[in-house]
């Protein structure tokens, strides 16, 4: 008979191996598809969507129109660089067909014993760094039943685990998941749940009250604050998160300060999205300065980037 680790699909984004981000330690971090989120700024929007998609690169398209050609609807591509991403049906038969790497298919069903095969390769590395794997997204609890076997297969080959969430998830799914966390990373956008949600879709009420219930159950939880100009970057902001962690999250000491990039611009053109994050200004290194010397007067640990 199976266990669950075999007998649980997901659908995977990515597995990057060696990374020395998202925890301590070299690592291997899974990206899993779906996010409840749509944050205007969102680093990895390819991730979003639930299910597979596909993803053009316009500079690889030589014109040979061998997409075309195998297309169910073949009218999708009537132009060279053209695709109807809101009529395609995600079969992927272009991907297939493109020679130049032009299409490429942005998520693909793994069950857990897959993903934990993948992680255990790197074993090693793990043991003499102080690293482990770390469950990325999207956000892992939007397949709660593939995460959790995902952990508790790393964890039985003695593999340190961490989790990186947006923290919008039922609680009764997530605190099963956290059994399995060694190391959770926390993000919190913002404290105002009106502007929270103006940004990313969904009030923070939710996400606020899962952070106070998860901070005793785990060994190690650290709030990641994305700061992003015209946002959250504003010094009554960052005042706001330092009380309310120390009201409220009793032993969580440290802040990682996750500067604003662009990277998301190129990913939503890649799968047919209007990038929807309007820049009101570059985010200076004086500012980030600044909300870090004002954590770190409140007592906490502040670290510029994580």
């Amino acid at each position: 008979m199976k266990n669950n680790e075999e007998t649980v699909l997901g659908t995977v984004l990515d597995i990057e191996r060696f990374s020395v981000h998202d925890g301590r330690g070299i690592r291997t971090v899974v990206f899993l598809k779906g996010c409840p989120l749509k944050c205007e700024w969102c680093a990895n929007p390819e991730s979003q969507q639930l299910k597979p998609q596909i993803g053009f690169f316009r500079d690889k398209c030589a014109a040979c129109m061998k997409c075309a050609e195998i297309c169910p609807n073949g009218r999708l591509f009537k132009e060279q660089g053209k695709l109807d991403f809101l009529n395609c049906t995600g079969c992927m038969k272009c991907v297939d067909a493109c020679y130049y790497g032009a299409r490429i298919q942005y998520g693909r069903q793994m069950s857990a014993a897959e993903v934990v095969k993948i992680v255990k390769r790197d074993k090693v590395f793990y043991d003499n760094s102080g690293g482990g794997v770390t469950l990325s997204g999207g956000e892992m609890s939007m397949q709660p039943g593939f995460a959790l076997n995902i952990l508790k297969g790393c964890k039985s080959e003695g593999i340190h685990t961490a989790v990186e969430t947006c923290g919008y998830s039922n609680w009764e799914q997530f605190s099963k998941i956290l059994e399995y966390v060694d190391m959770l990373l926390y993000d919190i956008k913002h404290m105002d749940s009106s502007i929270h949600k103006a940004k990313t879709g969904v009030l923070n009420a939710l996400i606020l009250e899962n952070a106070i219930k998860a901070a005793p159950l785990v060994k190690e939880m650290i709030i990641r604050y994305p700061v992003i100009p015209g946002f959250n970057d504003s010094l009554d902001n960052a005042l706001a998160l330092a009380r309310f962690m120390k009201a409220k999250l009793k032993g969580v000491k440290r802040v990682d300060l996750l500067p604003y990039h662009s990277m998301g611009l190129s990913k939503c053109e890649r799968i047919g999205k209007p990038y929807p994050f309007t820049l009101p200004y570059e985010l200076s290194g004086e500012r980030v300065q600044q909300l870090y010397e004002l954590l770190k007067a409140e007592g906490l640990d502040v670290i510029i980037g994580g």
